[in-house]
């Protein structure tokens, strides 16, 4: 046997321990994989979170007995195996975002080692026209820095990340919970036809969301008057930057100009007097700014060329004092980020100026 029944119920017990553990992972990767990578970064996605419930476990290891397939001595042998016990799906509207989210999945978490956790990326179309599963998968660890107060104590626990499209997660969800465990015998030769028309009907799917957001887009660009949502803040502001991923960044910048009065494309043109396209003098300017700071020492953030830290580094000169003495201590990590910025930009043209000694 690959797995007694022994093993089985060992295992459940401690899972059933230790539960608490991975739920309180799983609900931390996910707050930050939604404000921080979502919300930080303007992408359209729904993230969801969950920690495998002790009988569905049970379940899982019950199958292990049934197929053969896995060689699980012990319980210790079960966690090491099993890897999905905390868990959390970031759902992207539109394909295109999915390995931009994927790169920022594996910036922000570590391997169990300390270093950038690999991904895999599962498309098993491409060898089974019958199979529409696509996602990639990213065993994640919180870093150091992330392990204080209650999360001290999940160091060595993993939890996997997965990635996919709105439309794909659908066809996930459903080919899973009939094909992969079904309870009442295999699936009829209709369920099969019906799985496949599905597939198809979301890959066609995820081509219609991105026209559609594409045209939402062209609409927005024609509209006048205040941004609606973030969204529409990098839609209408993103032809300044020619080949620039404005919307890295984009949510805090959109919130902490939010106080400053800086609710429109009219509004914050006034304050740039830089001709269109923007982009080179804007990166010159953030090199310029960036070799300050690192002339000082002891950064603790960077900016990021590739994203509306452009924006930001222009509007410094005129708006650092209201972002750092703008009301409410309750900020989001990112918009804290920004007064970073401000505060030291703040100092530094004291400095220049012959403020400060």
């Amino acid at each position: 046997m690959t797995i007694s029944e022994d093993t089985i119920k060992n295992a459940v017990v401690r899972y059933q321990r230790e539960y608490d553990r991975y739920l309180k992972l799983s609900a931390r990767v996910a707050e930050i994989c939604r404000f921080e990578i979502v919300e930080g970064n303007a992408i359209r996605a729904q993230v969801t979170f969950r920690a495998k419930s002790p009988k569905s476990l049970e379940g899982k290891l019950r199958r292990f007995a049934a197929s053969g397939k896995k060689d699980v001595p012990d319980v210790q042998s079960v966690f090491d195996q099993v890897r999905d016990l905390a868990a959390v799906r970031i759902a992207a509207y539109e394909q295109k975002h999915e390995d931009h989210v994927v790169q920022l999945v594996c910036k922000r978490f570590v391997d169990f080692g300390g270093a950038a956790p690999p991904s895999e990326r599962k498309d098993k179309n491409s060898a089974d026209s019958n199979n529409f599963y696509r996602a990639t998968h990213i065993e994640a660890f919180l870093p150091e820095a992330d392990l204080i107060g209650t999360y001290a104590n999940v160091s060595d626990v993993p939890c996997e990340v997965q990635v996919c499209s709105m439309m794909a997660h659908v066809w996930n969800e459903i080919e899973h919970d009939l094909g992969y465990k079904p309870i009442t015998g295999s699936l009829s030769e209709q369920e099969y036809n019906l799985l496949k028309s599905l597939g198809l009907a979301v890959r066609q799917g995820d081509q219609t969301i991105s026209t559609l957001f594409t045209e939402t887009e062209r609409r927005q660009l024609a509209l006048g008057g205040v941004f609606t949502d973030v969204y529409d803040f990098v839609a209408r502001v993103r032809g300044w930057f020619p080949n620039i991923d404005f919307g890295r960044n984009a949510g805090p910048l959109y919130e902490a100009l939010q106080p400053v009065r800086l609710v429109s494309p009219e509004s914050i043109r006034k304050l740039i007097d830089i001709p269109e396209p923007m982009t080179e003098a804007a990166q010159n300017v953030l090199d310029e700014f960036a070799a300050k700071l690192a002339a000082q020492g002891g950064a603790r953030f960077t900016l990021d060329r590739n994203s509306s830290d452009l924006l930001l580094v222009l509007l410094l000169p005129k708006v650092a004092n209201y972002i750092v003495s703008s009301s409410g201590d309750a900020v989001s990590d990112g918009v804290g980020r920004l007064r970073w910025f401000a505060a030291r930009f703040q100092a530094l043209s004291k400095v220049e100026s012959g403020g400060v000694n």
